[in-house]
């Protein structure tokens, strides 16, 4: 239903997936349906959230998540993130991989669970994940996709979901402010404009 909504009447769809093929399944389905409503796929634009760690290299950055994370109090964080669940992730060895059936989908109608939990446990069996890995991730992106590492690697990352059909933007949802935020805007805008993938002025 909120598909159909927001392909009758939105401009802009704030979404949440964690993976590109997510990404791309969902822009495919919510652009196919425009045609229904006699409009085209650039009247509407799709900007899932991105929670980006970023730093001058890698190194850094990934030392800046490790700190973030020592912070989390990761017995309340997967309590939390047991609700996705049927069981209590808590119970189960961090390095574990998160106990979700693979072979079939997840009965979401059953549990009257929403489209964020679904897009959470969608990317914890897309990408094979550890509750370690699935802990980091969720609880840096709040159910967004989530991306460590250097302003050149966020913006290949950035460009790859616009030129594969995964976003045509994205919410940017720094997991530290305001630092995380100044550094997307003075060191990675820059590098999108120099690709020629963000505006140099306004309309």
């Amino acid at each position: 239903n909120g598909k159909e909504l927001a392909a009758r009447t939105a401009e802009v769809i704030f979404t949440a997936q964690q993976t590109l093929g997510a990404a791309q399944e969902f822009y495919t389905d919510v652009k196919s349906r425009l045609v229904r409503y006699g409009r085209t796929p650039d009247q509407l634009l799709i900007m899932p959230g991105l929670s980006p760690i970023i730093a001058d290299t890698e190194a850094e950055a990934k030392d800046l998540e490790a700190e973030l994370f020592d912070l989390v109090d990761s017995g309340k964080a997967l309590k939390r993130l047991s609700n996705y669940f049927t069981v209590d992730l808590s119970e189960y060895p961090l390095d574990a991989l998160v106990p979700v059936d693979k072979s079939k989908p997840y009965d979401f109608s059953s549990s009257g669970i929403t489209s964020r939990h679904e897009v959470v446990v969608d990317a914890a069996r897309r990408d094979n994940m550890t509750i370690r890995q699935f802990l980091s991730r969720s609880y840096a992106g709040h159910g967004h996709v989530s991306f460590t590492g250097s302003v050149i690697q966020a913006a290949d990352f950035i460009e790859k979901w616009l030129a594969e059909g995964g976003a045509d933007g994205f919410n940017i949802l720094p997991p530290l402010f305001p630092s995380g935020l100044d550094t997307f805007v003075d060191k990675v805008v820059p590098e999108l404009q120099n690709r020629g993938l963000f505006r140099t002025e306004y309309e």
